[in-house]
């Protein structure tokens, strides 16, 4: 894939030539999310926690590695990706983590934030604040187990990262010209794809296939378009958090302007299977929620209750299954 990766200029120039129409339209697309949803989304949270770097707060825990590393991987969380990228990036490069475990729990950390999903996905687009819930619950409850174990995990050897404090005005003008730069850099990544995308959907008619294709590439346009198709809301909910989950093309490609080191091939198919199994769980939990589903009236539905919680379970032990066996391949492929 890194091979291919020189030739994606070109294609977007030719693509500049021959669709010019689509082209800017696309451009037009993604320039508009970029300013009305992902700029006034994120650049509060990219300050807080480039202000937090500034100031020490993030490695405040510096004696506790435990503590350090959960406290930098409550901030990914909350702040949305690429911060995730950014921060452990950070800590491989200062040695506190291993490139190995950090790109693992890299797909895990860097993610959306809890506003994407509550203010655009469940309030803008759904029109219903509740419907944070269950994909919250399915978003963050499989993140947390795969992330728990990293956590705790006892480590020796551990780095603590030495950061030279700052003043609260110096790191305040710091973490605003920082972040901002944060937001152009998002932008490219997010214009980029968005001109593609938009070329295709001009050759392709399909709106299956434009709405797939779009949640693979841009995660906003992807549920913007499933947002509009005739599923059942239970359905399209848990597609969208799938979509949120595995952040498309887009999201991947922030990844590495903020993580150089970043082994795209591996950190792309562990992001899929992370959205898999999130949309998974979002369907099986929906039904726990009666305030977002009509059903749930009877003792059928209380059966129907457990079997979606079994089925959970039994996709979560399914998707552990299956990762290892993805990434014993991957590793005997880097090995051979």
């Amino acid at each position: 894939m890194k091979r291919l990766l020189p030739f994606v200029p070109l294609l977007l120039l030719a693509a500049l030539l021959l669709f010019p129409a689509s082209a800017l339209a696309g451009a037009k697309q993604g320039l508009n999310i970029w300013w009305d949803r992902v700029l006034p989304a994120l650049l509060p949270s990219f300050i807080c926690v480039r202000l937090a770097e500034g100031m020490g707060l993030l490695y405040a825990a510096s004696r506790r590695p435990k503590g350090q590393l959960i406290a930098i991987a409550g901030f990914s969380l909350l702040s949305g990706a690429p911060n995730g990228a950014k921060l452990l990036y950070a800590m491989a490069r200062n040695g506190t983590l291993s490139q190995r475990e950090s790109q693992r729990m890299l797909p895990l950390v860097n993610i959306v934030s809890p506003v994407f999903l509550v203010s655009i996905i469940a309030s803008d687009l759904l029109k219903n604040k509740v419907l944070f819930f269950p994909m919250a619950l399915a978003f963050y409850g499989v993140i947390l187990f795969f992330l728990t174990p990293h956590l705790l995990k006892k480590r020796t050897g551990f780095v603590s990262c030495q950061m030279k404090k700052e003043t609260f005005s110096k790191a305040l003008s710091s973490a605003i010209e920082n972040s901002m730069l944060d937001m152009l850099r998002i932008g490219g990544c997010i214009l980029f794809p968005c001109t593609l995308l938009s070329v295709f959907h001009s050759l392709f008619s399909n709106g299956a296939v434009y709405t797939t294709l779009a949640g693979l590439t841009e995660v906003s346009m992807g549920v913007s378009a499933l947002a509009e198709a005739a599923l059942p809301l239970r359905l399209k909910s848990s597609l969208m958090t799938g979509f949120a989950a595995f952040g498309g093309l887009s999201l991947a490609l922030q990844t590495m302007c903020c993580y150089p080191d970043l082994d795209i091939f591996v950190y792309l198919i562990r992001k899929l299977l992370l959205g898999a199994l999130i949309g998974a769980a979002c369907y099986a939990v929906f039904p726990l929620f009666p305030t977002v589903s009509s059903v749930f009236a009877s003792t059928q539905e209380m059966i129907t209750r457990s079997l979606s919680l079994s089925s959970l379970l039994l996709s979560s032990a399914l998707s552990v299954a299956f990762t290892g066996m993805i990434s014993l391949m991957v590793s005997q492929r880097k090995n051979g």
